[in-house]
């Protein structure tokens, strides 16, 4: 009987510390944030300590997942970590976490190098895993602390952006009703210089000059060894290309928006989300935010909203999910899952950290 790859535990962590557009009016002037607020709907974002890495988040998060759902740790025979903000150039995160946790050593681990797009192709190469029989149990991690790559005085990215981190469990089911059902992903990497970190690795390492900010013609600020963004490239791609990209999945997949209890979108700024839920037709009983007061989580946006959803119970009835997550490379995927009712242990242990 062919396996299928279900969600069995969820937790996610955010830092306790919250810098809200309050803390930022001195900084870049009330109406600026307020501004740029009313399109993304954030009001206050979650920061990591300057001490605090996705490492330290990703390990809190498992950690109490584990302790409170009373998981035993010797049965996961793959750590999956996806992160842009490893801790390390090497090693990877996968196997400082795969330490802390204390897993065992016929558990393998490896980091995937990834930011918004993260949820469906971490899922895609997990379920692969288990679908293929090469894994029976699984512990996905998705963590950043993308804010320690935002330059402090550019007001378009520290306006959006948190840190946070989710955690599941994936196994292996004989039930062909449940679980993942399908993850399409693609890119479109003509686009990669729209998201980028443009120094730090082999082809321009840190320097002197690539600490340097710069002012561009549009005021904002930043360096060579920050994040930078073209908004309105981004933008542009979010809202042209994914609504069609999900229709896409979902003729494909010989399925109907309708069809589903909740869809979950990248939670990059409201504006953006409420044009893409618009255009493909999305009621108001489908949509959930987890956005105002944690801000862009990039690679733990969505990961993040579907441990909410389970928290808060959305899904103990069971439920039929659909999700796309988008940003650098520039890449995509549109993805499907079905819960059964109470299957999974949502961790209703502390999510500040």
């Amino acid at each position: 009987m062919k396996k299928t790859c279900v969600i069995t535990a969820s937790h996610y962590v955010l830092p306790a510390n919250e810098l809200t557009n309050e803390d930022l009016f001195e900084r870049f002037g009330e109406k600026k944030v307020q501004s740029i607020s009313k399109l993304s709907g954030i009001s206050a974002r979650r920061v990591a300590p300057e001490n605090v890495t996705s490492v330290d988040l990703a390990s809190a998060a498992a950690e109490r997942m584990l302790e409170s759902e009373n998981i035993s740790r010797d049965d996961f025979d793959m750590l999956i970590f996806i992160t842009q903000t490893p801790d390390y150039i090497l090693p990877g995160a996968a196997f400082v976490t795969h330490e802390r946790l204390k897993f065992p050593e016929s558990c393998g681990a490896f980091d995937i190098n990834l930011g918004c797009s993260a949820m469906p192709y971490g899922l895609a190469v997990a379920n692969s895993m288990i679908v293929s029989g090469q894994c029976k149990k699984i512990l996905l991690v998705y963590s950043d602390t993308v804010t320690k790559l935002v330059n402090p005085k550019d007001r378009s990215l520290v306006t959006l952006h948190g840190d946070g981190a989710a955690v599941f469990v994936l196994e292996a089911s004989d039930d062909a009703d449940t679980g993942i059902e399908f993850c399409d992903v693609k890119a479109q990497a003509a686009g990669w210089k729209h998201l980028i970190v443009p120094a730090g690795g082999a082809r321009l390492p840190h320097s002197e000059e690539t600490a340097k900010d710069k002012e561009d013609d549009f005021g904002i600020i930043c360096s060579q060894n920050n994040l930078q963004m073209n908004g309105a490239a981004v933008f542009h791609f979010s809202i042209s290309t994914i609504p069609n990209e999900i229709k896409k999945s979902l003729e494909k997949h010989s399925k109907n928006i309708g069809d589903y209890d909740m869809v979950i979108l990248h939670q990059a700024n409201k504006s953006m989300v409420e044009q893409i839920y618009r255009a493909i037709g999305a009621t108001e009983e489908q949509k959930f935010y987890f956005m105002e007061k944690v801000g862009n989580l990039s690679v733990a946006s969505s990961p993040v909203v579907l441990a909410q959803a389970l928290r808060q119970g959305k899904l103990d009835a069971g439920g039929y999910v659909l999700g796309a997550a988008f940003g650098v490379g520039l890449s995509w995927g549109v993805f499907s899952i079905k819960f059964k009712p109470n299957s999974v242990k949502a961790s209703q242990a502390s999510t500040d950290y």
